[in-house]
């Protein structure tokens, strides 16, 4: 009646797979999550559809720019007049204006002074393409902790697929054990078919894991646009290399780094011009306007008759400066004036909800940190009892003191410890996640 010797040096060896690994197998970790976020951030269709809008505001700013700069135009008409006003004298008449009228000109307009009207709105269409830009860095914040995730649940899957088919081993001896106690007549059939329902079990859990795996790398190789089968390390670790930060110090960084928080800022330095911009709708401006061009009729037509061309055809210009004063629109300024200033004061407490969710989701996920991180120190302390109560009950049922059943309770007791601890340490890992997304930390 002999145990497999084996089964301690397997819970062993493989415990001190789950508690560590080299730090060169860490650096190639942290690496392969780094490429997986870039590749993500590279292929991501959303982010170029959101990188367009970067490239029309640049090209919006320019619209706006152009119009410090004077309009040119030109044209080209005929116009039919009938009828044209005549002075008769006599058996003379005198018509000043022909009845066909030729023109063509080339004018331009230049708003000399606005009161810095549409350097405002040149200052607008900047902070909207800056919008635009943080839009882009959030999605990239939302794509790098999205493959995190997935990239440490895959980790923990990995893990635990690793300690499911220790388990199904040791079971599967069992089973071989059991059957040649049957044999000498040292069991009953009870015990085999007992056995055989914990290995049908193993087996169960075993494929309940591994299609799980297989849906995570189905989610990853979505968001990286190629298979993301085999790219992730089975040395890998739970560590995201991050120094933890507290709660307070989390919530100070973020009001610089956390992207919600960026893009109201974004959107208050927008509605701060608008304000201004809605304050000057009544605001007057000085424009200077010039023209040269040809046009007939320069002779008047006596008799009927029209005058040779070069006498009637005649170069001309005209030069001015008008000022435009707004006197009346029916309080439209002022009603715009305050649609903007209530958009802003919303913003402001937009940026205070904003503000309580954050200080809540950062107490939240500190709390599953230190949670995770208490927990696992007393599992790290089980492994080691349950790997102590697995070796006495080795020695026991070598020497006829126990059954079977209760070395197949230590058995599993141990498994469950070290999947329990493989849990805490994908807890403490997704907690640390969460607290550098809220915080807006940039890792990849």
């Amino acid at each position: 009646m002999k145990i497999n010797n084996n089964y301690i040096a397997s819970f062993l060896l493989f415990a001190e797979i789950l508690v560590g690994q080299a730090v060169k197998a860490q650096e190639k970790t942290d690496e392969t999550l780094k490429q997986l976020v870039r590749s993500a951030i590279e292929y991501a269709p959303k982010i170029k559809e959101q990188q367009q809008m970067v490239n029309i505001g640049d090209y919006r700013t320019k619209v706006q720019e152009s119009a410090l700069k004077p309009q040119i135009q030109s044209e080209i008409g005929v116009t039919r007049i009938d009828p044209v006003a005549k002075a008769n004298f006599g058996t003379t008449s005198l018509q000043f204006q022909p009845n066909m009228n030729y023109n063509a000109n080339i004018g331009a307009n230049y708003v000399l002074y606005d009161w810095g009207k549409q350097n405002i709105n040149i200052e607008k269409s900047k902070l909207e393409t800056e919008l635009s830009k943080t839009g882009v860095e959030g999605l990239k914040n939302i794509y790098a902790y999205q493959v995190a995730n997935l990239y440490y649940g895959i980790i923990y899957t990995q893990k635990a697929i690793e300690v499911q088919k220790e388990q199904l081993k040791l079971v599967e001896d069992n089973g071989k054990i059991i059957g040649d106690r049957l044999k000498q007549g040292d069991a009953l059939d009870y015990d085999q078919v007992t056995i055989q329902v914990r290995y049908k079990n193993a087996e169960t859990r075993l494929t309940d894991l591994q299609s799980q795996l297989e849906r995570q790398y189905i989610y990853l190789s979505s968001l990286i646009g190629k298979d993301a089968h085999g790219v992730i390390p089975n040395n890998a670790d739970f560590n995201l290399g991050l120094v933890a930060l507290s709660t307070e110090e989390a919530f100070n960084q973020a009001q610089n780094s956390n992207f919600d928080l960026k893009t109201l800022k974004d959107r208050d330095l927008i509605a701060e011009r608008e304000v201004k911009i809605a304050k000057m709708g009544s605001a007057p401006y000085i424009a200077a306007n010039a023209s040269l061009g040809l046009r007939n009729g320069y002779l008047p037509r006596i008799n009927g008759e029209i005058p040779p061309i070069s006498d009637d055809f005649k170069f001309g210009s005209t030069v001015g400066v008008k000022l435009t004063i707004p006197v009346y629109s029916g309080n439209r300024t002022a009603h715009q004036t305050e649609i903007a200033r209530l958009n802003r004061e919303m913003l402001k407490y937009s940026a205070e909800v904003t503000n309580q969710n954050l200080k809540r989701d950062l107490d939240a996920a500190q709390n599953d940190y230190n949670t995770a991180k208490s927990k696992l120190e007393l599992s790290e302390r089980n492994v080691f009892q349950a790997q102590y109560a697995l070796k006495l009950a080795n020695a026991r049922f070598k020497n006829g003191v126990i059954t079977n059943v209760e070395i197949e309770a230590s058995q599993t007791a141990l498994r469950e410890t070290q999947l329990t601890q493989l849990q805490y340490q994908y807890q403490m890992s997704i907690a640390q996640l969460e607290l550098n997304r809220l915080t807006g930390i940039k890792f990849w």
